[in-house]
Formats: C-alpha cells, sequence, structure tokens
C-alpha cells in the first residue's frame, strides 16, 4: 500500500499554517454492502427490519476492484519517538484515538506499539477504558500519551487509547491498525478534554481547530485527503456552506428536508450525523422507501436490504436527484451515485441488482456517511462549532 503524500502551507506572517494528509485506497478483500449495513448498525446501536441472522448469512468480502465498489480510505499517522508508524481510518463519527499495544495478543498481524521503544511516552496510572459495539465487536486496555505525527508536523502529549485485546473481526482487517477520531471530545471512552485538533491548535502547530475531507472516487483515481487547520480549495467548486452543529458530540446537524425530484418528504426535522467512519446513508424506514419508490426496479429484501438495478447508471432514472437540506443549504445527489456493488443472484429471472447506497433503520436520526461526502468536500471546525460542505472535485 502506499503511504500518503504529504504537504506543508505556511504564512508564517499570520501563522495560517496547515498541513495535507493524503488518503491511500485500500486494496483486496473489503466488507460488502450487507456487512456494512451490519458494522453502521452496530456502531450506533440501531435495530432495522432486516433479519440480523440474515444480515449475517449475507455479510462477506468482496474484492475492492469490483465494477460498482468505490474507495475505502487509510491514511498512516506515526506515533512516538521515533514515530512508530499505523495505518488509520480517520472518523469523525467517534473521538478516541486507538493502536494496538505490544502485549496485545490477539491483533492479528498489525503493527504493535511499543512504549518502551518511544522516549516521548508516558503513563502515569493503569488506568482502562473499552469500546464496545452492539453487535459485541470492540476493543479494551490502557491510557497512555505520546506524540503523534501527522507529516512533519508533531503534536505532543496526546491521549491515546492502548489496544491489549481487539475482538477477531478488527484483528482479521490487515490494512486498518486503528481508529483516528475527529468528533467532539464529550464522545470519548479514553477520558480526553479537548480534541487532537483543538490541541493542535493551542499549541500553535495549526491556525485554526478545523479539518477539511475530500474522499475521491475509484473512477477519479481513488485518492483522498485530509487538510488539518485550514480547507484546501483545489478540492472543491464553489465557496463553502457552513451548516451550525446542534450538538457537541458527533458532528450533529438540523435534517431540515429530504426533496426526491423537488418533492418534499420530510413532515419535520430531523438530526442528522456527519460520519467519515461510516459508508453507507443511514435513514428512518420510511425515507428509505420513499427514495427507493422512485427508482423503477428497486426492491427491498429482509436478508439483503434495499438494491436496485446495477444499469442505473445509464438510464434516465439514474438522473433522479435526492436533495438533503442541511440547516438552510440544499445538497443533492443523484440516483446514479447510489449504486454499489452487483448484490449475489436470486435465480428468479429478475434483472441485475446491485446494493444501495442507503440502508434503512429504526432512528430517529440519520447517518451520512461516505456515499453522501464522496460528493461534497467538508470541513469540520471546533472554532465555529459548523460543518462546512461545497461541491468536491478531484
Amino acid at each position: 500500500m502506499a503511504l500518503m503524500g504529504l504537504s506543508r502551507n505556511e504564512a508564517s506572517a499570520e501563522h495560517d499554517s496547515s498541513i495535507n494528509i493524503g488518503l491511500a485506497q485500500k486494496t483486496g478483500k473489503v466488507m460488502n454492502t450487507p456487512a456494512r449495513i451490519q458494522k453502521a448498525l452496530a456502531k450506533y446501536n440501531l435495530e432495522s427490519r432486516i433479519s440480523p441472522s440474515r444480515l449475517s448469512m449475507a455479510a462477506s468480502t468482496i474484492d475492492l476492484s469490483s465494477v460498482h465498489v468505490d474507495v475505502e480510505y487509510v491514511g498512516t499517522i506515526g506515533i512516538g519517538n521515533p514515530p512508530q508508524l499505523f495505518q488509520m481510518d480517520f472518523d469523525t463519527g467517534s473521538a478516541d484515538i486507538w493502536i494496538p499495544h505490544v502485549d496485545c495478543a490477539r491483533c492479528g498481524a498489525h503493527p504493535l506499539f511499543d512504549p518502551s521503544e518511544s522516549s516521548s511516552f508516558s503513563q502515569e496510572t493503569n488506568q482502562t477504558w473499552g469500546l464496545r459495539y452492539g453487535d459485541g465487536s470492540g476493543v479494551q486496555g490502557t491510557i497512555g500519551r505520546d506524540t503523534v505525527h501527522l507529516g512533519d508536523l508533531s503534536h505532543p502529549n496526546q491521549v491515546l487509547g492502548l489496544v491489549k485485546a481487539e475482538s477477531a473481526d478488527l484483528a482479521m482487517d490487515s490494512e486498518l491498525d486503528g481508529i483516528f477520531g475527529l468528533a467532539y471530545p464529550s464522545l470519548a471512552f479514553t477520558g480526553q478534554k479537548q480534541s487532537v485538533l483543538q490541541g493542535m491548535k493551542e499549541s500553535g502547530a495549526i491556525s485554526s481547530a478545523s479539518i477539511g475531507v475530500y474522499l475521491g472516487r475509484a473512477r477519479d483515481g481513488g485518492k483522498g485527503e485530509l487538510s488539518f487547520g485550514k480547507p484546501n480549495p483545489a478540492h472543491y467548486e464553489g465557496e463553502l456552506k457552513y451548516v451550525p452543529v446542534t450538538r457537541k458530540k458527533f458532528w450533529q446537524v438540523s435534517l431540515n428536508g429530504l426533496k426526491i425530484d423537488g418533492q418534499e418528504t420530510l413532515t419535520e426535522p430531523i438530526d442528522a450525523i456527519i460520519d467519515t467512519g461510516t459508508t453507507l446513508i443511514i435513514l428512518p424506514s420510511e425515507l428509505a422507501g420513499s427514495i427507493h419508490a422512485t427508482i423503477p426496479g428497486a426492491n427491498f429484501s429482509s436478508m439483503y436490504g434495499w438494491r436496485m438495478p446495477c444499469e442505473l447508471k445509464a438510464s434516465d432514472a439514474g438522473d433522479t436527484k435526492v436533495s438533503f437540506t442541511l440547516g438552510e443549504h440544499e445538497f443533492s445527489l443523484k440516483a446514479s451515485e447510489l449504486v454499489r456493488e452487483r448484490a449475489a443472484p436470486t435465480g428468479d429471472g429478475e434483472k441485475k441488482l446491485c446494493y444501495s447506497g442507503i440502508a434503512e433503520a429504526n432512528t430517529p436520526m440519520i447517518i451520512m456517511g461516505d456515499t453522501f461526502l464522496r460528493s461534497f468536500y467538508s470541513v469540520y471546525d471546533f472554532d465555529q462549532d459548523a460543518i462546512g460542505f461545497a461541491p468536491s472535485r478531484p
């Protein structure tokens, strides 16, 4: 796997510093859409009318080069002095930074952080921590502090979760070593009092406590980028439209409208969580059904969830517009952008179907993951307590 590309921009007169971290594309086998539905439901402890046992049966892995599969993103960081390297998922849906510890006996083939090899490591107590999801997966370990290296930027004394035990599904993901949480510290399980971005601004490493996220599509080369300190205009068009955060825990905003080809389907505002660590868009069942009802050939399966014709991208129905009003601003996707990998053949003569990028759950909120974020550059700004969006460009 290629390591992240790095660049640093500085305007020293105003200390307007930032750093851009390239995201690499994962290779080989990745989770299929039913497995991603399972993961998203577990992350937010949600239920669905999809049978859990059938969903488990449908969950599997697929090759990332499959025709309708888009990119998974990882970036490399260093921990300690000298730096020990780890491949991380940069996740706005969680707040902790965790990596496997040298004492982890069941962490698969992941690199293991060895505190004795770092001159800057500190551990004041043997305080333990743990994080467990609704499906039983999770991690547990102790808490320490050390320097985090992002390209040529170094941030000392960062609170870290040192994993000494992790569930089998996490141990088996050979290309993802840990999580780099970017949400508000009130969501943290390691006891940190400020986010890594707030700490980096306080130390003067970056000029604002914000991060810009560009998630490139496979058709555009599969590259992504994180911009710590200020957004990168090279990856978006026009001006950023900012939406205020309504609760400082997740990056949560208000969904005030959901239109399908101009027809409003939302009767009252609901909460929306913007999550780079979730692949799909998760909607309440009624809203998911309304969207798929406008797509000829789309259907719901109690085993697979929502599916739609694979050839949607080449049909007029692919131009159906789904518009989300976040705060006061409207952001639209074409239905063709929702097509994922091919579903298992049913043998009943129906047209070839692919999984949908929209899944449903029994939920009072919506989760807007990478299916949405690939179309929009997003900026997570702790200083303004707001998220900025603009159409993305390669």
